[in-house]
């Protein structure tokens, strides 16, 4: 008799003890937690099964809710346009306008780079040249702190400054991010793509594999003004001696909320230009540039 009441107190003790496994503690709103099994979820009621209380119905609203701690927020597109003007007068009245448009997008494991870029000259209100950009470059992270990077970029432009009728450049690479502050920037990459390169004149068009170095650094040297240096080189791997590059020095510095001025000296060289086109060409911008 003994051996089946201990057996009998046993079982009680497993189901009891199954019983509360198997049960779920809700905590209502005003620190009241009630224990059973999860009968029915349904119509925004819940049913319990409890010990002391049989069945039991709890209105969600009357559930706390949990505290999953903050939410991370997804990085979103940072927008920039950047407009320009310049006049002289005298003998010749020569005027200087430019427009970019830039959208970039970073997060821990990868980024996005679209920008768009006019420039225009004229003499005595005649146009005498103009220049058109527009790239976009995908990249991700990799490695254990995410600062290397993979990339995937195109580009194509018009410079009838430099007598091009439009030039593209597919390329891929990897770069590697010395630097990612607020206040502290830097970068470098290593490219190859392919250049084509159709001209305004007679001049046959050319193709050829190039290497693209780049690098970029940024530095905040007060409250109120960052200074930038943007430099890529496309040297030619089928001629040896011949290259392309550009440069991009900028000063900004904050006038409001969301708008900044922004002085730029931009170079772009060519070693062999085609026709009468010279080998620098130099551009030097003040401009407006707002962030939304």
């Amino acid at each position: 008799m003994k051996k089946f009441l201990c057996l009998g107190l046993m079982m009680m003790a497993f189901l009891c003890l199954q019983w509360v496994v198997s049960a779920e503690e809700i905590e209502l709103s005003n620190g009241d937690k009630i224990s059973g099994e999860v009968i029915s979820d349904e119509d925004g009621v819940i049913t319990l099964s409890t010990i002391s209380m049989g069945e039991v119905k709890i209105d969600k609203a009357f559930i706390k809710e949990e505290d999953s701690g903050p939410v991370k927020e997804e990085p979103s597109w940072a927008k920039k346009i950047s407009l320009g003007y310049s006049q002289t007068g005298g003998n010749t009245k020569k005027s200087y306008g430019s427009a970019v448009a830039t959208a970039d997008k970073k997060t821990d494991e990868d980024e996005w780079n679209l920008k768009y870029e006019a420039h225009y000259s004229s003499a005595d209100k005649k146009m005498d040249g103009k220049k058109f950009y527009a790239s976009g470059r995908y990249a991700f992270s990799f490695g254990d702190y995410k600062k290397w990077y993979n990339f995937y970029k195109l580009e194509g432009d018009q410079d009838r400054f430099a007598n091009v009728d439009y030039r593209v450049i597919p390329s891929v690479g990897v770069g590697y991010w010395f630097a990612d502050e607020d206040d502290w920037k830097a970068k470098a990459d290593l490219g190859i793509g392919y250049e084509y390169t159709n001209y305004s004149d007679d001049s046959k068009s050319t193709g050829e594999p190039i290497l693209i170095p780049h690098a970029y650094i940024e530095k905040k040297i007060s409250d109120k003004a960052t200074i930038s240096e943007d430099i890529t080189l496309y040297p030619s791997l089928k001629e040896t001696g011949e290259y392309r590059l550009r440069s991009e020095t900028a000063l900004t510095s904050p006038l409001a909320d969301n708008l900044d001025l922004k002085v730029s000296l931009i170079d772009d060289f060519d070693s062999d230009p085609k026709g009468d086109s010279k080998k620098n060409d130099y551009r030097f911008i003040s401009a407006l540039e707002y962030s939304f």
